[in-house]
């Protein structure tokens, strides 16, 4: 989906968003969200509970379908196609997973398969979703359980981890697929206080690697440090987006400002 040209070249956006609206019920939730992420880019989504933040996450890859707007992911509408006269309709769910297969979500809740290693966890989408050879796929998922200092838990089942090394895990089977993007919804909030720091580590070593991620957190420290791109959401709408150092030190927005007090 996000082909070798556009995955190289910095100037072309791997998310582009365009007046994105979602609503459940007769409550608006997204109010028409248009937004850019480039390659190698950190963007860290803020804002209060119900800003619509988890929403428009859930929207990038489809797990929650708009009712307006478009997104493309490296230049491919996803979710939905253009037809020859011009209406818009779904795509098909194989169409829709082989966009998917190139977007990396890492969860609140880690959503292993409890009944596999964790090497088996790692290794099984790839083999049974892309059809890598297995041998390649074990290969790999070694490396990304090395990289993520589990190696030695390959063989464990996932009950016996801790919260911060399950949801490490969890980084390394959304890895293992390879993506252009990383998807992250507040991948801390459901550890204890003392394991948040082993996933944060993980995540500031993609961001130096340069992968391209766009993520859900309250860890104002993190976005400090590490994004390249703050962006606040208020309502469902975007009411800031900056440089870290703009947006935690001279903000522009009333209820951005009013956030901030809440949680520096």
């Amino acid at each position: 989906m996000i082909n070798e040209s556009q995955s190289g070249n910095a100037s072309v956006p791997i998310v582009e968003t365009h007046e994105v609206y979602k609503a459940f019920g007769q409550k608006a939730i997204l109010g028409g969200i248009s937004l850019e992420v480039h390659r190698g880019e950190v963007v860290v989504l803020v804002g209060a509970s119900g800003a619509g933040k988890t929403t428009f996450l859930r929207t990038l890859n489809m797990l929650e379908p708009i009712d307006d707007g478009e997104i493309l992911i490296g230049g491919e509408r996803i979710g939905q196609r253009v037809t020859p006269a011009g209406k818009v309709v779904e795509r098909s769910a194989k169409d829709l997973a082989r966009q998917r297969a190139n977007i990396g979500f890492v969860f609140q809740h880690f959503n292993l398969f409890p009944h596999m290693t964790v090497l088996e966890n790692i290794w099984h989408s790839p083999v049974h979703v892309k059809n890598e050879p297995k041998e390649k796929a074990v290969a790999h998922a070694r490396e990304l359980l090395d990289r993520v200092g589990l190696g030695e838990w390959a063989d464990a089942r996932p009950r016996s981890l801790s919260g911060g090394q399950q949801q490490r895990v969890a980084i390394a089977r959304s890895l293992a697929m390879r993506p252009a993007l990383m998807l992250f919804d507040e991948p801390t909030s459901a550890l204890d206080p003392e394991m948040v720091g082993e996933v944060l580590a993980v995540m500031k070593d993609l961001a130096r690697e340069g992968m391209t991620m766009i993520v859900v957190s309250h860890e104002m420290g993190f976005a400090q440090e590490v994004a390249d791109r703050v962006v606040v959401l208020d309502g469902g709408r975007i009411i800031e987006d900056g440089p870290p150092a703009q947006i935690f030190t001279d903000p522009q927005h009333e209820r951005t400002k009013q956030f901030l007090s809440k949680v520096l």
